[in-house]
């Protein structure tokens, strides 16, 4: 098959690849949003600005301030002074990131409504020190290992714990209450090197049937001893 004469001609037309033009020849990648350009539709373009100061958000562009939004995407909260990208179009101005923090104080992630973190692998926070504060919290893990030097709770009006198996070690364990109850239905039993039990006033054991055995020595002290 042979190619007609218009083939020809447009093939010769085409010009090759190296003679075509670059992007940054068909796209200016330095433009900025001028007045004249912020009145037209047109698609948005991107620009560097400067957050401002007051009850709304509002950037300082190259054609001037702007009210704004933040970008969803965008999750660290936009303060005065910042230096922000920006997403330009005839009716709306989008921060899209926190270039640079005017202040020294924390970066604070805001979002609006719920945030959910979803991760199919391993989720890690680190910091030289954690701070949560909420009014309400649910967590439901299947496995809990909580490891660390000190661990300190402090509960203003009440703790509740519901377990099916409860099992502690350490080498001290000590409790101060101002009053104490256990409530056990069917059995209990404290296996000790050495008990010592001291009350300041009464010292009552209780039971339909008692007894007190001893292998070595069995001994009762007292002003008075009533048996019976």
């Amino acid at each position: 098959m042979h190619a007609t004469n218009i083939e020809r001609q447009e093939l010769h037309e085409v010009a090759p690849y190296e003679e075509r033009p670059s992007l940054d020849q068909l796209v200016d990648l330095e433009a900025r949003p001028t007045p004249e350009s912020r009145g037209e539709a047109g698609p948005p373009v991107l620009a560097y600005g400067t957050a401002l100061d007051g009850d709304e958000l509002a950037v300082q562009l190259d054609g001037g301030p702007r009210p704004a939004r933040r970008a969803k995407s965008c999750l660290v909260s936009v303060t005065p002074g910042d230096r922000v990208l920006c997403s330009v179009s005839a009716d709306a101005v989008y921060v899209l990131a926190v270039l640079e923090s005017a202040g020294a104080g924390p970066t604070r992630v805001v979002v609006g409504g719920s945030l959910e973190l979803q991760a199919d692998g391993e989720i890690a926070i680190g910091g030289a020190s954690l701070l949560m504060r909420a009014r309400s919290a649910s967590v439901v893990i299947e496995e809990l290992k909580v490891m660390g030097r000190s661990v300190e709770a402090s509960f203003a009006e009440k703790a509740t714990l519901f377990a099916e198996r409860v099992e502690s070690r350490a080498s001290r364990v000590l409790q101060r209450a101002k009053q104490a109850f256990r409530f056990v239905t069917d059995l209990e039993q404290a296996r000790v090197g050495n008990y010592d039990l001291r009350a300041e006033n009464l010292a009552a054991i209780r039971g339909e049937n008692t007894i007190v055995s001893a292998r070595v020595l069995a001994k009762l002290d007292g002003e008075q001893v009533k048996i019976g």
